[in-house]
């Protein structure tokens, strides 16, 4: 069955995951964690491979898919703009086609890739850049500088900001 899906430019597509990682929280909850988040940033990819709701199969792979990514999911969320890109890839091909292609490696993917992504970004951003970060906003602060909150901010979202981004490229890529 394959499916005749809108053409969306690259760039669209990235942007659609990197703007969606950043709410990947918004919905966090103790039984499966991240799982509705990480499928908000599917919905557009999902909803754009299977755009006819009147076609039964159509309809069914849809319901499939957004059963598929309600499955566990925790990573850290700077780096899960790289997974997402990589899962949305990956539905793209399943789509195309679905005789040749095994859906369950979509979350065989997603599962193998939270554990060390989480370890490099948990690590990286919360325990060594966050750490730094606040060090630059307090001296700042304690030197009577009115800048040290927005050093702090810049310190640590802009190295955030270029990860999901580049992240949502290679892994869509």
């Amino acid at each position: 069955m394959a499916t005749a899906t809108k053409d969306v430019s690259l760039n669209k597509k990235v942007s659609q995951f990197f703007w969606r990682s950043w709410a990947i929280q918004a919905s966090w909850n103790y039984e499966r964690q991240m799982n509705m988040g990480f499928l908000y940033g599917m919905v557009p990819t999902l909803d754009r491979l299977y755009p006819d709701e009147s076609d039964p199969k159509q309809l069914a792979a849809k319901k499939e898919a957004y059963h598929r990514h309600m499955a566990f999911y925790n990573c850290t969320p700077q780096t899960s703009a790289f997974i997402l890109g990589l899962a949305a890839s990956m539905e793209e091909e399943y789509a195309k086609d679905p005789e040749n292609f095994d859906p369950d490696s979509i979350n065989a993917v997603k599962t193998s890739l939270m554990g060390p992504l989480s370890g490099l970004g948990d690590s990286f951003f919360l325990s060594t850049l966050r750490v730094v970060a606040a060090a630059v906003g307090i001296s700042l602060c304690q030197a009577g500088n009115v800048f040290g909150p927005i050093a702090f901010l810049l310190v640590y979202n802009i190295p955030a900001f270029l990860i999901r981004i580049f992240g949502a490229i290679k892994g869509y890529e």
